[in-house]
């Protein structure tokens, strides 16, 4: 099965879906088909042994720059990822009352989800910086157009964190052609031996900084909060869920297998940095009284827990990067959906002004605890093996920098419980209990999706591990 197929299927729907404008059904349908085709043609491929699974074709030739898409091992979950938050966001989108349903939207959705799949599928270094840098614009047409009047403000400072991480990329991927002597930008012209240890040394900063700002790692956190704040939830489920695994799936596919010694010579540094953010991202979000910002923080906990193990380098710790950020990606994307169903419902986003839902909301109450579950990391929900595996690498490491991670374990329980009882127990500091308005079928659907897979992963993990433990096996003998 070819994947150019899978790489045009959102775009083809983006146009689609911009003629559908406000038809909500339409929509809907175009929205089930594009998820049930792409989960199809990955587990097709999956199924295969990823057999057929490349296709490569001269885009500007006189570059060197070629339209090289693969999908493997590394990239398949970042792909079943991506679909699934994509499709959480647009159920959640189109499930808004019908004159609200926007084409626009949707179709800025689908086209992210096209820059994304040629993010994760990329095998030509152009291509990948291309559809990296390109991923921001439905992001921010979404955000700047839709958010609170503050979100254009907060969108623009996330435009130039990434735009100047991204030139270092580029500058990178340049002194890469040239210091290697290639004649095109194709990952497999390039290998660590192409460059010294020193050219390592800067091309390993280069990179980890433009992926460290979209992840984002402290101290190159500082547009998140606001941007998660002040987003409409579609665009923050986006970001938060898929948008920020593109830094994550860089460090594994371009850093760890090209700069080995730039990790090994400045790869300390940055794990100190992170375990930082473990630790920051949680005590602040301990304090925060906007719900959405209690997330934001947490996220960048979670975060840095993943980015500590990734340079912390051992099998254990890379299995690990792997459970979580797919776990990271539906918990974090189920919380925001509860987040703002919660705020329209009670027209704050204040901690201190909700209280009670439970009484009127049983069902909503249940798929919040569920996702709390899954983001502390409770045994047979998706967020215990990755954290553990982490954990046990990052122990490995440095025990001492795992007791410092490992607090992680006591500090989400407190802020994620502290969110749960404020919301929805106690008493009503409102009227708007009786004005409630039930989830809605198609906010159900999405939901329960979502929730599924916090349970179904967290009883059988080893459905992800299976896969992708050959990648983990090739990125360790890269070093």
């Amino acid at each position: 099965m070819n994947p150019i197929y899978l790489f045009l299927i959102p775009l083809l729907a983006s146009g689609l879906s911009w003629v559908a404008g406000k038809n909500g059904l339409v929509q809907k349908v175009l929205t089930c088909l594009v998820f049930a085709g792409s989960l199809g043609l990955l587990f097709t491929l999956q199924e295969s042994g990823f057999a057929n699974s490349t296709f490569s074709y001269p885009w500007i030739h006189s570059f060197g720059i070629y339209l090289a898409l693969s999908v493997t091992p590394l990239n398949f979950w970042f792909l079943v990822l991506t679909a699934i938050v994509v499709f959480a966001s647009q159920m959640y989108h189109s499930s808004l009352d019908e004159k609200n349903v926007r084409g626009d939207v949707m179709s800025f959705i689908f086209l992210l989800q096209f820059f994304l799949y040629g993010v994760f599928m990329a095998q030509d270094l152009m291509l990948f910086y291309f559809c990296y840098e390109a991923s921001i614009i439905p992001i921010y047409f979404i955000s700047s157009r839709y958010g609170s009047p503050a979100a254009e403000r907060a969108t623009l400072k996330f435009f130039l964190y990434t735009l100047a991480g991204s030139l270092l990329m580029l500058l990178g991927i340049l002194f890469m052609y040239n210091s290697a002597g290639a004649h095109d930008f194709l990952f497999s012209s390039f290998s660590s031996d192409s460059f010294s240890d020193s050219v390592q040394g800067y091309l390993f900063l280069a990179f980890f900084i433009a992926f460290a700002i979209k992840m984002p790692l402290f101290p190159f956190h500082s547009w998140q909060a606001d941007v998660y704040a002040e987003s409409p939830v579609e665009s923050t489920m986006l970001m938060s869920g898929i948008l920020l695994k593109m830094g994550i799936f860089g460090m594994m596919a371009i850093v760890i297998p090209f700069f080995p010694q730039g990790l090994k010579d400045y790869g300390y540094i940055f794990i100190g940095l992170s375990a930082i953010g473990v630790i920051y991202g949680a005590l602040i979000a301990m304090v925060q009284y906007d719900i959405r910002k209690v997330l934001a923080y947490s996220s960048l906990s979670h975060v840095g827990l993943i980015g500590t193990g990734l340079l912390a380098y051992s099998d254990v710790a890379l299995e690990g990067v792997v459970l979580q950020m797919f776990a990271h990606g539906i918990n974090i994307a189920g919380l925001f959906f509860i987040s703002d169903i919660i705020t329209r419902q009670t027209g704050t986003r204040d901690l201190d002004q909700m209280g009670g839902l439970t009484r009127s909301s049983f069902a909503l109450s249940v798929l919040f605890f569920v996702f709390l579950l899954g983001s502390i990391a409770v045994p047979l929900t998706n967020g215990f093996p990755g954290e553990f595996k982490l954990l046990m690498g990052i122990f490995d490491y440095n025990i001492y920098l795992g007791l410092v991670c490992g607090s992680t374990v006591i500090l989400s329980s407190v802020y994620m419980l502290r969110v749960f009882q404020k919301a929805m127990l106690g008493k009503e500091t409102g009227n708007y209990l009786e004005s409630l308005q039930g989830l809605g079928g198609f906010r159900t659907i999405g939901l329960s999706l979502l929730v599924f897979l916090v349970l179904l992963f967290g009883l059988f993990p080893g459905i992800i591990s299976n896969i992708s433990d050959s990648a983990v096996r090739t990125l360790l003998n890269a070093y």
